[in-house]
């Protein structure tokens, strides 16, 4: 009788087995517009692989339809799996589009991060500081979606900013500043991140990674207190000279000026003081031109010479 009732219990679950084997059920995924879905289909332990084999297989995976259903099938994974296990038969991956911005700086209240993500440099004299960044980036289109899953093998755009473009991003700054004085890298600071800014666009366009913001934020902070206390002090001294500067040149041209003025007033004296002899000793007689027997009166544009003195002498 219990041999009986073992084998009823195997046959029973031999049946079982047989009647779900083969079976399948479906999970369904909605796709959001900000998403890029691939359904890769898995060969049996292929949910375990880490890369993906070309840009044109992801291509072709790429699902253009909103909803996404997964399928899986019963397998028996070892001989004592005797009803079998539900193993998935494709693979759901699903890129983010949206855009991410970090801020990558040493304090932990104004940056994306806690820790110090400071940008740090040297100068060519060896001066040691460091900046603040700003980045933001995007996955514009479904074949950046392509390039993007195929360089990263499903990473987050959030992680990669934080590891491979903020390293990138440090060395093009570093290797730029290296060329520099200090003096130099506060005059060409525009400069040096446009050239940051041209390699690393360029660099991660390729991977699909659109850099749409990459720029300097909260000044630099130097390793050695002591350079920034120097500066200031430079900074200041500099900053009075061009004040003396400017009140040195005020003076030269208030004194410009009043000479001018003087020179004006003085000219105008002599002229007045040249008149007012000639008036005085005028008899107020118009002058004659002696010819022969004739005397001929002054013209009147000489008259004229006199000015207002007629008034005062006139000819009677």
């Amino acid at each position: 009788m219990k041999n009986f009732k073992k084998i009823f219990v195997v046959s029973c679950a031999i049946v079982m087995a047989l009647t779900f084997t083969g079976c399948t059920k479906k999970e369904v995924h909605t796709i959001e517009p900000h998403e890029t879905a691939f359904l890769i289909s898995l060969s049996e332990g292929g949910e375990n692989q880490a890369s993906f084999e070309s840009e044109a297989m992801l291509a072709e995976a790429k699902v253009a339809a909103k909803q996404v259903y997964i399928t899986y099938s019963k397998r028996h994974l070892s001989p004592t799996d005797i009803l079998g296990t539900w193993v998935p038969d494709n693979m759901l991956v699903v890129v983010n589009r949206t855009p991410v911005t970090r801020e990558w700086s040493e304090g932990k209240d104004s940056g994306t991060s806690t820790v110090n993500q400071s940008i740090s440099a040297e100068s060519k004299e060896s001066i040691g500081f460091s900046v603040g960044m700003n980045c933001s980036a995007q996955i514009y289109t479904e074949n950046d979606a392509v390039k993007f899953l195929y360089s990263y093998n499903n990473k987050q755009l959030s992680e990669i900013m934080d590891t491979e473009i903020r390293a990138r991003v440090e060395a093009d700054f570093v290797e730029k500043c290296a060329k520099y004085t200090m003096n130099e890298i506060l005059e060409k600071k525009a400069e040096i991140m446009e050239y940051v800014r041209k390699d690393v666009t360029e660099y991660f366009a390729e991977r699909g990674i659109t850099i749409t913001v990459l720029g300097m934020k909260d000044g630099i902070e130097y390793d050695d207190a002591s350079v920034q206390a120097a500066i200031n002090k430079s900074f200041v001294a500099e900053r009075n000279d061009e004040a003396q500067e400017i009140e040195n040149q005020t003076k030269i041209s208030k004194a410009n000026a009043e000479a001018e003025a003087n020179k004006i007033i003085s000219e105008s004296l002599t002229d007045r003081l040249i008149q007012q002899q000639m008036y005085e000793k005028w008899d107020g007689k118009l002058p004659t031109y002696v010819g022969g027997d004739t005397s001929v009166p002054v013209p009147c544009c000489i008259q004229s010479l006199a000015g207002p003195f007629y008034k005062k002498y006139p000819i009677t």
